[in-house]
C-alpha cells in the first residue's frame, strides 16, 4: 500500500488587521485565504476602516460569491466575537503583542489555529568594517519610515564603539535634511502619528530615556508650526543601555537608540536579549562573517547590508518570542490557511 497527502482549506478565517499599513495588511490576509479556498471575515482597525471596504466593492464588482469575503467594522468587542466564535476555524492577526496575548486566550477554548505577526524591537548590528554611510542611511530610514509605525523596523542600533561616533554624527547630519509635515506636501518625508495616545506614549518613552541617562542627539519634541495632527520629531539617542525602557519596549514612533559594543559575541548577545524577535540587520564588509552572525540571531528575518532592497512576497515573513508565530508570504504563508490530509490505499 501507499498514501498521498493533500492540502485542503482550513475553513472559515477570521482576520484582524492593524492601522499602520491597512490596505496592504488586508490584502496579505484576504488574498492567500481566498486563493486556497477559505472564506474569510475581515475586521480592519477601527482607525483605518475605509480601505477594507474597497476590497468589498471589488468583490461585488467581480462577482465573488456572497459570504466568501465578509467585512465587519468595529472595535475590541467585535474582535472578540471573531476570536471566540466556534464557527471560525482560524484567526490571523497583525498588531501588538499585548492584543495577541488576549487573542490567544480568547481562541483557546475552541482550539483555533492562530497566525500572529506582532511587535518588534529589532536590532541593526553595525560592525567596525561596515560602510558607515550606507549603514546610517538604512538606520535612519528604519525609524523615520511611516513615522516609525512599523513592527519590523530596526530601531535598536547596536554599533561597534570604534565607529559609533561617526555613525551617530552621520545620522544626525542626515536628519537635518528631513522635512516633517503634511503627507500631502511632496517635500514632507515624515508625517504624523495615528492619534494622540500614540504621540503621548512616544513622549513618555523619550522622557524615560532622558531620565535613565541616554544622550539625546536629535529631535525629542513636537515640531513647531504643526499644531494640527499628531506630529513628533525624528528622535535619536546615543549612549543607550540595552536595559533602558527605550531599548526594551516598542515605541511605534520615530525614535531610535544607539548602543555601543566591542566584539561580535557581545553584539549577538544584546540583539537576542529582547522579548521580541521579528526583524534584524547586519552591516559589514565581510558578508561571510555577517551571515554567520545572522545564523545566531533569534529572529524571524535578517538583512545583510540592506538585504534585497524590498520585502519579497515569495519569502516567508514572521517572528519568534513575543513577535508572534506562523508565516506570511511565500508558499509557507499559503500553507498556513490549509491543513494536510493523508489518504492511504492498497496499491497491489
Amino acid at each position: 500500500g501507499t498514501s498521498v497527502s493533500v492540502r485542503q482549506p482550513v475553513g472559515v478565517v477570521g482576520a484582524i488587521t492593524a492601522y499602520n499599513f491597512p490596505f496592504f495588511l488586508n490584502l496579505v490576509k484576504v488574498i492567500p485565504s481566498l486563493a486556497v479556498g477559505c472564506t474569510i471575515v475581515l475586521k480592519p482597525s477601527p482607525y483605518t476602516p475605509y480601505s477594507a471596504l474597497l476590497l468589498g466593492e471589488i468583490a461585488d464588482t467581480v462577482g465573488l460569491p456572497k459570504g466568501t469575503l465578509n467585512i465587519v467594522n468595529g472595535d475590541v468587542d467585535v474582535g472578540e466575537m471573531i476570536t471566540t466564535d466556534r464557527r471560525i476555524d482560524m484567526v490571523t492577526f497583525t498588531g501588538s503583542d499585548k492584543v495577541g496575548s488576549l487573542i490567544q486566550t480568547q481562541a483557546a477554548p475552541s482550539l483555533k489555529r492562530i497566525v500572529m505577526e506582532l511587535g518588534g524591537k529589532s536590532a541593526l548590528i553595525v560592525r567596525r568594517d561596515a560602510n558607515i554611510q550606507q549603514a546610517a542611511m538604512i538606520g535612519m530610514q528604519n525609524f523615520i519610515l511611516h513615522c516609525g509605525q512599523g513592527c519590523a523596523l530596526l530601531t535598536r542600533q547596536i554599533v561597534h564603539n570604534s565607529v559609533r561616533a561617526e555613525y551617530v554624527a552621520t545620522i544626525k547630519a542626515m536628519l537635518e535634511h528631513i522635512v516633517v509635515g503634511d503627507p500631502a506636501d511632496p517635500k514632507a518625508m515624515v508625517g504624523p502619528l495615528i492619534r494622540e495616545p500614540a504621540r503621548a506614549r512616544t513622549e513618555e518613552l523619550v522622557q524615560s530615556a532622558i531620565d535613565e541617562g541616554a544622550t539625546l542627539v536629535a529631535g525629542g519634541n513636537r515640531p513647531s508650526g504643526l499644531d494640527k495632527g499628531f506630529f513628533f520629531e525624528p528622535t535619536l539617542f546615543d549612549n543607550t543601555e540595552n536595559h533602558f525602557r527605550i531599548a526594551r519596549e516598542e515605541v511605534f514612533g520615530p525614535v531610535s537608540v544607539v548602543i555601543g559594543y566591542d566584539d561580535d559575541s557581545e553584539a549577538i548577545q544584546m540583539a537576542n536579549d529582547s522579548e521580541y524577535g521579528l526583524g534584524g540587520g547586519i552591516f559589514s564588509a565581510d558578508a561571510g562573517a555577517a551571515y554567520e552572525m545572522a545564523m545566531q540571531l533569534r529572529t524571524g528575518g535578517v538583512s545583510i547590508n540592506g538585504g534585497a532592497g524590498t520585502m519579497s512576497s515569495l519569502a516567508p515573513f514572521g517572528g519568534v518570542k513575543r513577535s508572534g508565530y506562523g508565516s506570511e508570504y511565500g508558499i509557507e504563508g499559503l500553507n498556513e490557511f490549509t491543513y494536510k490530509k493523508t489518504i492511504s490505499f492498497q496499491a497491489g
